[in-house]
Parts: structure tokens; sequence; C-alpha cells
């Protein structure tokens, strides 16, 4: 890197720590992802992404609207649409005209959707005490946390729509 923190050549680039920073990043979220993500769905028949919308749809027991649940697994609204179809069909979710504004569709969590996930989140943790907390000294941890969930927000804030 060149003092000024310029990238003029590709050993520049290599070189950069703001690079090389969220290159880590980046491949430790995707192993884990893939890690963490194949146990759950061999364990539970889950897939990461179902598992989220059953954690944020029982933080919210009145219900989700579609286009929140979008934006919050930063989805396009037809890739949300696919997600909660399936999960309709297999019986973890269901979909409902909002009875304020007849346009927006409300998901909530079924009782099979609630046992499912306590199921899968039981075994989560195991995973992640294994593969994440046993590996983070717990000092640490919290910073790492603190830190991502900052970034998270950040990124949040800053992305367009999506269709």
């Amino acid at each position: 890197m060149t003092a000024l923190g310029r990238i003029d050549s590709p050993a520049d680039a290599v070189a950069d720590s703001r690079i090389q920073a969220f290159g880590v990043l980046l491949t430790a979220a995707n192993r884990l992802e893939r890690l963490l993500g194949s146990s759950m769905e061999h364990e539970s028949g889950l897939s990461h992404p179902m598992f989220e919308v059953l954690l944020l749809l029982a933080a919210k027991p009145e219900g989700a609207p579609m286009g929140d649940l979008s934006r919050r697994l930063v989805l396009t609204s037809g890739g949300a649409t696919r997600l909660i179809d399936r999960m309709i069909a297999t019986g973890l979710v269901q979909r409902q005209r909002s009875s304020e504004d007849k346009r927006v569709q409300v998901v909530t969590l079924t009782p099979a959707g609630a046992a499912r996930l306590v199921q899968a989140a039981r075994r989560h943790v195991e995973e992640l005490d294994r593969h994440v907390f046993a590996v983070l000294p717990a000092d640490r941890a919290g910073a790492v946390v603190d830190g991502l969930d900052r970034l998270s927000l950040h990124a949040l804030e800053a992305l367009p729509p999506l269709g």
C-alpha cells in the first residue's frame, strides 16, 4: 500500500489492509454459514433463511408485513415471496391480508413453526458454542458482535430498496 493509502497497482490492491480485512470478514461469514447452515438443515430440515424468518416472526407475534421481511432478510420481494410460499407449504407460517391495509400481506408463525424454531435453535446454539464462542475469547466475542451489528445497521440504512 502506498503512503497515502492509494491503490496504484495490483500489488497495492492485494496489500491493502482494508481490502484484506473485508475479505477476512466475508470468508469467515461464508464458511460459518456453510458449516452452521448445513448442520441446521441436516438436523431440523430448515434452511438458514427459513430459520431467520422464524426468528423474526417469533419476535413479532402480531406478524410481520412481507415488505418488512424482505428488507430484513435482504431479499427481493420475489425472493421473499418464494421463501414464504415454501414455508407456508410446510406449515411453518401463514400469510393473510392486513386488516388495516388490504394491500399488505402479514406473515405469522404457526404452532408447528414455533415448535420447529425451538428444535432448530437448541441445536444451533450447540453449534454456535462449538464453532464460534469456544473459538473467540469471551472478552473479544462481545466486541466482534457489537462491531458486526454496527456494520449491519449502517449497511441496512445505506442500501437502496430491493425490487
